[in-house]
């Protein structure tokens, strides 16, 4: 009888640990084609919106092109700045793309973890909540 009271006790136990209770730890990848549209073709940066500061035109000469190897070359006629760029679902919240250029200017002011926003073959919506000043930043490629 003792047996059977166990056996009785582990099953309850064992089907109140449903598999939905690991559910926050589900990555998701509903952006994960960014991956294969990145890398086809050239981009510029239509937006970039830091707080109340419009900061657009500061990369308004540069075309962007990413790489399939995880590369990005920002170029214009006089300059080049190279870095990288990862997409990264490793977060049960939000999907993102990481930028990493150098510290120079103005490329520093993109380097960050953004929060993909949206996704289509000809833009790319990101945002990031500034953890300086808890401001809104907003980042927008739009493919030439």
């Amino acid at each position: 009888m003792k047996k059977i009271l166990i056996l009785a006790l582990t099953v309850i136990i064992a089907s109140a640990c449903s598999s939905s209770d690991d559910a926050g730890d589900v990555n998701t990848s509903e952006f994960e084609e960014i991956t294969t549209i990145l890398p086809q073709g050239k981009w510029f940066i239509s937006r970039l919106i830091d707080g109340n500061s419009d900061k657009t035109s500061e990369f308004e000469s540069f075309d962007f092109t990413f790489n399939t190897d995880g590369t990005v070359k920002a170029q214009n006629n006089l300059f080049t700045e190279n870095g990288t760029w990862n997409y990264d679902n490793s977060s049960s919240d939000d999907e993102e793309l990481v930028l990493q250029f150098g510290n120079t200017t103005p490329f520093d002011e993109i380097n960050d973890d953004w929060e993909i926003v949206s996704i289509s073959n000809s833009q790319i919506e990101l945002s990031d909540i500034s953890g300086g000043d808890g401001d809104l930043e907003l980042l927008t490629f739009t493919k030439l």
